[in-house]
């Protein structure tokens, strides 16, 4: 999607050494094609190399198949797992974490004879954990099935999301045991939300992991529960993820569901929230109006105006502009995140563009 005369092309035969370069030729890429505002660490990553067994819960691997259309046209289909009556703990497994030094060090060392004198290399552990507890839970249940049951059978509900998240957070634990956890306070993408840094958090461990949950960014999202109620989003999702959330410095919230109509609940669950999706089915005026400047909004344009047969460019202008006025009248912390791109239909240049566009505006708005 992204290719552009084979700018993006590893020739590297070794996996891992390949996955580096892949990484290189991307930030060289991005410094000829999407120059906005991004921090280029001064140092390489070097992934600590660790197994995870997860929850345990095998058969639902989704069938996948082509339409036949084009490439982008995938179906999936899961089969229900779990039911009402099912011992969820023999189902739901706590994950089991290893970690093998031997295997990291040997990457290290490799890579620090590979770029002697030319740039540090720094460990790199796991600083990301997808924690989106009705978006899994509903592919081992069934959507449909989910869906009923949080009206017809809420005690198994509140089972399967009480041991969910105790196996989360086993596993987070696990993790800053082996000392293998990196800090996000860096330019990483912090759920989805934009980039970690932060003076209100410590500063990363300097070789790279050993990092505390409390010094990190945590985060979650829950997508499926996008159209039903706010009160049922706070049972079912804001009760059971505050002990998660409460493991960390600061925290982040959403990803492409809607929220402004459950702001009230959200910023009242999670004292400390500081990022905030604002997606495009929200009302951007609506969250900026509730949310204020005490939070990071992560605002969301329309990617799928970047994906027609032509690109809708003064829509997403219109929508930039839009932004900028709002975070002018309500003294907005607002970041633009174009994200969820199923497609740029082979041309590149129509992100390129947006990118351009962004920064002229923002500029104009802002300064800089």
């Amino acid at each position: 999607m992204l290719g552009y005369e084979d700018e993006l092309t590893p020739v590297i035969e070794d996996p891992f050494l390949r996955e580096i370069e892949t990484i290189l030729l991307m930030r060289i890429y991005e410094w000829n094609h999407i120059r906005v505002d991004r921090v280029i660490e001064p140092f390489i990553d070097c992934p600590v190399v660790f197994s995870d067994s997860g929850f345990g819960i095998t058969g639902y691997e989704p069938s996948v198949g082509n339409t036949g259309k084009n490439r982008f046209e995938i179906a999936k289909h899961y089969e229900p797992l779990i039911f009402p009556g099912n011992d969820i703990e023999k189902i739901i497994k706590i994950p089991v974490v290893e970690y093998d030094e031997t295997a990291t060090m040997a990457r290290y060392n490799l890579l620090n004879d590979i770029f002697y004198g030319i740039i540090p290399v720094k460990l790199f552990g796991r600083c990301h954990f997808h924690c989106a507890p009705m978006d899994e839970i509903i592919i081992w249940t069934g959507i449909d099935n989910a869906m009923v049951y949080l009206s017809d059978e809420p005690e198994f509900m509140h089972a399967l999301l009480n041991r969910y998240m105790e196996a989360q957070i086993s596993r987070i634990k696990q993790y800053e045991k082996f000392g293998i956890l990196s800090s996000n306070n860096r330019f990483v993408n912090v759920g989805n939300n934009c980039p970690g840094h932060t003076s209100r958090l410590p500063p990363p461990p300097e070789n790279g992991i050993g990092a505390k949950i409390k010094n990190i960014w945590g985060e979650n999202s829950d997508q499926i529960m996008t159209a039903v109620s706010p009160e049922m989003s706070n049972e079912f999702c804001f009760e059971h993820e505050k002990e998660w959330a409460k493991l960390f410095g600061l925290y982040s919230y959403g990803c492409c569901e809607k929220l402004d109509h459950k702001l009230e609940f959200l910023t009242a669950a999670f004292p400390n929230l500081r990022k905030v999706s604002s997606s495009p089915f929200n009302d951007l005026e609506k969250t900026a109006d509730q949310l204020g400047n005490k939070y990071v909004i992560s605002f969301k344009p329309n990617s799928a105006w970047l994906a027609g047969e032509k690109p809708e460019i003064e829509l997403l202008r219109r929508e930039l502009i839009n932004g900028c006025r709002l975070a002018e009248k309500y003294g907005l912390n607002l970041v633009f995140n174009m994200k969820t791109m199923i497609t740029l239909r082979d041309d590149p240049r129509r992100l390129w563009n947006w990118c351009d566009m962004a920064m002229e505006i923002v500029r104009a708005h802002f300064g800089g």
